[in-house]
């Protein structure tokens, strides 16, 4: 009996232990990433058009922590015995969603003149982060090329891999990688670092039936990093701008959701009176309405994003993932808003070969005549998003 209980305390003692590093780890990698957050912070002020862009911070990437474990759940539910994806590691995720953002900063390697060139280089100087510190990544337990590739290919746009399951596009993914390794050595010839690709492929290739040079992939580690891939792709986009609304450089949004123009004909028209205001650490505020929105992106962003609250589950009646979109102010900017859930829903269409769904809730009280208006509008919207993205596209309205 004694043997038996000492045995039952120790399985209970290396539980605890494991939890407790864990909680270690990942506090170590939320501090050692925030010195990258802290510079993104800075530069959002040296590009006028990163001023307006949505919090990409410390808040931003604990949140997506979260919400990748919560989509990594539905995904391992939703895929059992799909051999495109495969079981995800928990501790993996939750270190590339801490990081995958870093490269906000800029990095190093790179000289940007312009705000938007660096956004959209983003994800790969992330991955570059990654692997400039491979020896502390690889202290937390996890395989530092693979979260590397989760930091690219956490943006399904600026990753090029708009179909986890194309081989062809996970071989660019793989060569642009190689290429800023490259870059980077080129540089910093003391400071050598590399991307091992031998999880994947021996680097092996064939000709696909376009004629394209792919890798030959192992199938099974490569779906595994989809798996990984879709679930903090998820993570991501499952931002709650309402609970935080702050920018890349740390001000505060304000938005008035009863200055919307309705009805409008597009985007532009219904967010050109928006009153919508950033406010400082010292309280100033700042019109975007002042010039440095000119293009009226940052008000449509702010607007939608704003509007939305978003979470990922898995249907056990359809046995797929469902990503559940929670429209807050029904009659508020619903062109913009419209926008940002087709953003959403562009991530969720990245993963090809499962099956996925998404139902919208409009959320809150209205009067017959308003309901049959939001109603119309959105209506319309999941029929067009539905045949575009070939999966379920729902809609429901829902009380507080």
């Amino acid at each position: 009996m004694l043997k038996k209980f000492l045995s039952a305390c120790l399985l209970v003692w290396i539980f605890l232990f494991a939890q407790v590093v864990s909680a270690t780890d990942i506090q170590s990698i939320e501090d050692f990433s925030a010195q990258y957050y802290a510079k993104a912070k800075e530069r959002a002020f040296e590009f006028v058009e990163l001023r307006t862009y949505s919090d990409h911070g410390t808040h931003h990437a604990a949140l997506v922590a979260v919400k990748s474990l919560e989509a990594a759940d539905a995904i391992e539910r939703a895929g059992l015995g799909n051999p495109f994806y495969s079981s995800i590691d928990r501790k993996e995720l939750r270190i590339a969603a801490y990081m995958h953002d870093t490269g906000m900063d800029g990095g190093t390697f790179k000289t940007y003149t312009d705000g938007k060139v660096l956004r959209k280089d983003h994800s790969l100087n992330s991955a570059i982060h990654v692997l400039e510190n491979r020896a502390y990544i690889a202290s937390l337990g996890v395989n530092v090329d693979a979260v590397a590739l989760d930091c690219m290919g956490h943006s399904e746009g600026h990753s090029g891999v708009r179909d986890l399951t194309s081989y062809e596009q996970w071989t660019d993914c793989f060569n642009r990688i190689d290429a800023a390794v490259e870059l980077y050595n080129k540089k910093y010839p003391a400071a050598q670092i590399y991307f091992d690709k031998s999880t994947w492929t021996n680097g092996e290739t064939y000709k696909n039936k376009q004629g394209v040079e792919v890798y030959k992939f192992n199938r099974e580690t490569l779906a595994r990093s989809a798996a990984t891939i879709a679930a903090l792709r998820l993570g991501d986009a499952n931002r709650e701008e309402s609970q935080f609304p702050y920018t890349l450089g740390g001000e505060r949004i304000e938005i008035d959701f009863d200055s919307y123009i309705s009805p409008a004909k597009n985007w532009q028209k219904e967010i050109k009176r928006a009153k919508i205001f950033i406010v400082n650490e010292k309280g100033d505020r700042t019109s975007l309405l002042s010039g440095i929105d000119d293009n009226g992106y940052g008000r449509m962003y702010m607007s939608g994003e704003g509007n939305l609250s978003m979470s990922c589950t898995y249907n056990p009646d359809t046995q797929a993932v469902r990503e559940v979109v929670r429209i807050l102010h029904g009659k508020s900017f619903p062109l913009s808003t419209q926008n940002c859930i087709e953003d959403r829903l562009g991530e969720l269409d990245t993963m090809k070969k499962f099956p996925v769904e998404a139902h919208i809730q409009i959320v809150g009280d209205f009067s017959n005549n308003d309901k049959k208006k939001i109603s119309r509008m959105y209506s319309r919207y999941c029929r067009d998003a539905q045949r575009k993205h070939q999966f379920p596209v729902t809609l429901e309205f829902v009380k507080e």
